[in-house]
């Protein structure tokens, strides 16, 4: 028996979120509102409930409110070229207050038609902060390179933006990728949908955050420098 509540997310109901999408309609999404909020919206939320202990020993200041880390289907399209009223794509973020510092490090969790993903990152960084991410780099190697290395044998893979022209000053030529990111993502992906349904994936992704924290906290100690080299 399982430690903590899932209901699960079945075929149908990404089908639903699908298919909702697709007729992009304000009267279908009403009548099928709560069949939705029971199939995924709840069952994020839960999702968010069982990983919150891991999460709190990586930061015990990231707010854990489940009620209102999830994504909402209905769409903010005051701000963006697309549209589409509905997602087909819910996720939920683990992050320190954004109203404190829009920069903080952050892990999140998604489902999407094709599969199921996740990871740690930081987005959107000013290029100070990314210039103060390298001097990190160059001061502490060896802590960098080990934090990367826990996360990507978790099974994580790198992504990131990268500037045409290589940076100055890298330590070691294995850390060049990182060194010359504009901004940096690892992730993992699963496109078994059907493992959803069940809460055995919790157990099996729970791990993969657990081997964030060196990372976390690499990422984190750059974000409060930058925060205090703004506040002078």
């Amino acid at each position: 028996m399982s430690e903590f509540k899932y209901n699960g997310i079945t075929a149908e109901t990404l089908m639903l979120l699908s298919e909702n999408r697709f007729r992009n309609s304000k009267d279908f999404y009403e009548e099928h509102k709560k069949q939705l909020k029971e199939g995924i919206t709840i069952p994020l939320q839960q999702i968010i409930c069982a990983l919150a202990p891991t999460i709190g020993e990586i930061d015990d200041e990231i707010p854990i409110v489940p009620s209102k880390m999830v994504s909402r289907i209905r769409r903010d399209t005051r701000f963006t070229k697309d549209k589409s009223l509905y997602r087909e794509n819910l996720w939920t973020m683990f992050m320190r207050d954004k109203r404190a510092l829009a920069y903080f490090p952050c892990m999140w969790f998604e489902v999407a038609q094709n599969g199921y993903s996740g990871g740690i990152g930081t987005y959107y960084a000013p290029p100070r902060m990314m210039e103060l991410f390298r001097k990190e780099i160059a001061a502490r190697p060896d802590d960098f390179y080990d934090a990367v290395i826990i996360a990507e044998r978790s099974g994580t893979v790198f992504s990131g933006e990268f500037y045409k022209k290589a940076k100055p000053g890298c330590p070691m030529a294995v850390l060049e990728p990182y060194y010359n990111s504009k901004s940096l993502a690892f992730m993992f992906r699963f496109s078994n949908l059907k493992e959803l349904e069940t809460a055995d994936f919790i157990k099996k992704i729970r791990p993969v955050y657990a081997s964030f924290k060196p990372l976390y906290s690499f990422l984190l100690d750059v974000a409060m420098k930058y925060s205090a080299e703004q506040a002078k």
